[in-house]
């Protein structure tokens, strides 16, 4: 395992011991009220490989939160182990499985990833998946009964960009979104481009970020010209 990994382990490490303690009573409550699907899932754990950081071009891009990851232990409910949740990121992302799993979400990121090849075309990428929001629910949509608990104990995504060094981070998360980023990494200034709006597309400064984009999800970027919006940022970085 690279140093970088190691860290990553480390710094999950640190904080799954009080994280358990929270999500496990929290999911023992929300399955006696019989709302099992809103149970917190597994968080996701980034590991990096050496296509990573052997790379010219490192970006870490954003989704918006996983849902039901790790379904086979638990049907998808926190299980509080830290090495199969290692394993499956490890399987799904590094493995590729995800550009098969299909999906508008990964879709969006193999044109983005086309799009910044095709404009540097000497140059090696080195793609790092995060989400926003690090542990979803045992359902699709937003983790309301426990996100407070996530941001309270397991607010580690400042320390996986510290430990990663991406030269560009990508928020494929949506403007509705940008209070999670706010709680994530502290408060940050939006900057317009071009003609798009601050919703549509636009920059971030962030003490924690390097050069960074937020836009629209790719479910909604393939209705309103995905190209477009890949475009203006691939143009940038």
């Amino acid at each position: 395992m690279n140093k970088e990994s190691l860290e990553l382990l480390d710094l999950y490490k640190s904080h799954y011991s009080i994280l358990s303690e929270k999500l496990t009573l929290k999911n023992e409550e929300l399955k006696t009220r019989g709302m099992n699907t809103e149970q917190a899932t597994n968080p996701l754990l980034l590991t990096v490989n050496d296509e990573y950081l052997k790379a010219d071009i490192k970006i870490m891009f954003f989704g918006q939160e996983t849902n039901l990851w790790l379904k086979e232990r638990k049907n998808g409910a926190f299980l509080g182990e830290i090495q199969p949740v290692i394993n499956l990121y490890n399987n799904f992302y590094w493995n590729k499985g995800c550009y098969s799993y299909g999906g508008q979400f990964w879709n969006g990121i193999g044109r983005f990833k086309d799009k910044v090849n095709e404009k540097y075309p000497n140059k090696k990428l080195g793609l790092l998946w995060n989400n926003v929001v690090k542990i979803g629910k045992c359902k699709i949509g937003f983790p309301y009964q426990f996100n407070g608990i996530s941001n309270k104990y397991f607010n580690v995504i400042a320390q996986e960009i510290e430990i990663t060094k991406p030269d560009v981070a990508v928020f494929f998360s949506g403007p509705n979104y940008d209070n999670e980023i706010k709680k994530a990494l502290g408060e940050y200034n939006l900057i317009e481009i071009d003609s798009f709006t601050k919703r549509q597309l636009c920059m971030i400064e962030n003490k924690s970020l390097p050069k960074a984009f937020r836009t629209y999800h790719p479910n909604y970027l393939w209705r309103i010209d995905i190209d477009k919006y890949i475009n203006a940022i691939v143009s940038r970085i």
